[in-house]
């Protein structure tokens, strides 16, 4: 479990896995020599673990973003490496700012009419500012700046769109150059403008996600500063006429590793419910499963499989992104067959008797 600068935890990573539910001592030693491993005392055995496993990481895009504080992507090799094996010291890594994004966005127009695309990426690289730094916009029909745009300038550049903004929303993918290394990113860009909608924390979260600003409770397009969704704060969770969903049950709510298909979720106000959100503490590794035969009070959707036991965390989903009610799911071991007695018998006693089967569920 790794914590960034300010002590907040992000998603737990697997290291290592038993073979069962063997108990673990709890009882970790860092490796005192090169404190990459740590040593875990098992029932019979003890296992010397690497604290991360930065070469799963197969890009520049995932090593940075796997929220790994050991994992730089080494540029002269190139690969996602321990720090300490970055031999040259000149590594990509990520601020602990950036909620983990490795670029975020701005639509702002200024007293003219410029509309202008502000990206700013959050990668960083040890011990010097690249100099080489460039960004090149593009829809799927083409260029979408045609030429026009400021110099960049590490960390931002602009994209002038001459006051000719896509009627509908677009899909834009930014390829940028640090020093020698490329990143590609895909980000929704939306006219501020139409976003619209009873003033609501959700709409306000929407707006801002956007790269909008939001002003006397409406999405506008954004300004300087830059704005956070920290503005939403003070607006009312929900209108005026909403009726928000509850969950009361879910059938079956102990399910084993594989999930369980056409698990029924009961409650009030579930007409507008478009999916199904399961998630683990500090919402982590969330999954949604569509919903079916919705009839207001219940409905129908799939629980998915998950690799480890536990609780999680389930609410449901409107069309604007809200996710509501906070019902929990239990995973656990499957079934194992232990044992059958008897184990052989004559075939007329055998039909007639179903053996005791001996089943056992790993808590």
């Amino acid at each position: 479990l790794a914590v960034d600068r300010n002590y907040q935890p992000t998603c737990p990573r697997i290291l290592y896995r038993t073979s069962g539910d063997n108990r673990v001592f709890p009882y970790l030693y860092l490796d005192p020599v090169d404190q990459k491993h740590v040593y875990v005392p098992l029932k019979n055995q003890i296992k010397r673990l690497p604290v991360s496993k930065c070469s799963t990481y197969q890009n520049v895009k995932d090593c940075l973003s796997a929220q790994d504080p050991f994992c730089v992507w080494c540029v002269s090799k190139p690969s996602c490496t321990f720090k300490g094996d970055c031999k040259d010291a000149e590594w990509l890594s990520i601020s602990d700012d950036s909620k983990q994004k490795t670029v975020s966005h701005r639509v702002v127009k200024d007293s003219t009419g410029e509309i202008k695309l502000v990206i700013q990426t959050h990668v960083t690289m040890e011990q010097k500012v690249p100099t080489n730094f460039a960004c090149q916009f593009s829809l799927s029909s083409g260029q979408l700046c045609g030429g026009h745009g400021t110099r960049p300038h590490y960390p931002q550049c602009t994209c002038i769109l001459n006051n000719i903004f896509p009627a509908d929303d677009v899909i834009v993918t930014i390829k940028m150059r640090l020093g020698n290394t490329y990143l590609t990113e895909e980000i929704k860009m939306i006219n501020c403008s139409n976003v619209h909608g009873q003033p609501s924390f959700h709409l306000c979260q929407r707006c801002i996600g956007a790269g909008c600003g939001w002003r006397q409770n409406s999405c506008s397009w954004a300004s300087d500063p830059v704005q956070n969704d920290s503005v939403c704060a003070n607006i009312g969770q929900f209108g005026m006429n909403f009726s928000k969903p509850e969950i009361s049950s879910i059938t079956p709510s102990v399910v084993s590793f594989y999930g369980r298909n056409h698990a029924v979720l009961s409650g009030r106000n579930l007409r507008d419910v478009t999916r199904v959100r399961i998630q683990a503490d500090m919402g982590c590794d969330p999954k949604e499963s569509p919903v079916w035969n919705n009839i207001g009070t219940s409905l129908t959707f799939h629980i998915p499989d998950r690799q480890t036991k536990g609780v999680v965390k389930v609410c449901v989903l409107l069309t604007d992104g809200s996710c509501h009610g906070n019902f929990a799911i239990m995973y656990q071991s499957s079934p194992i067959c232990t044992d059958i007695v008897p184990r052989s018998s004559w075939r007329r006693y055998l039909n007639l008797f179903l053996p005791e089967i001996y089943i056992h569920h790993f808590q």
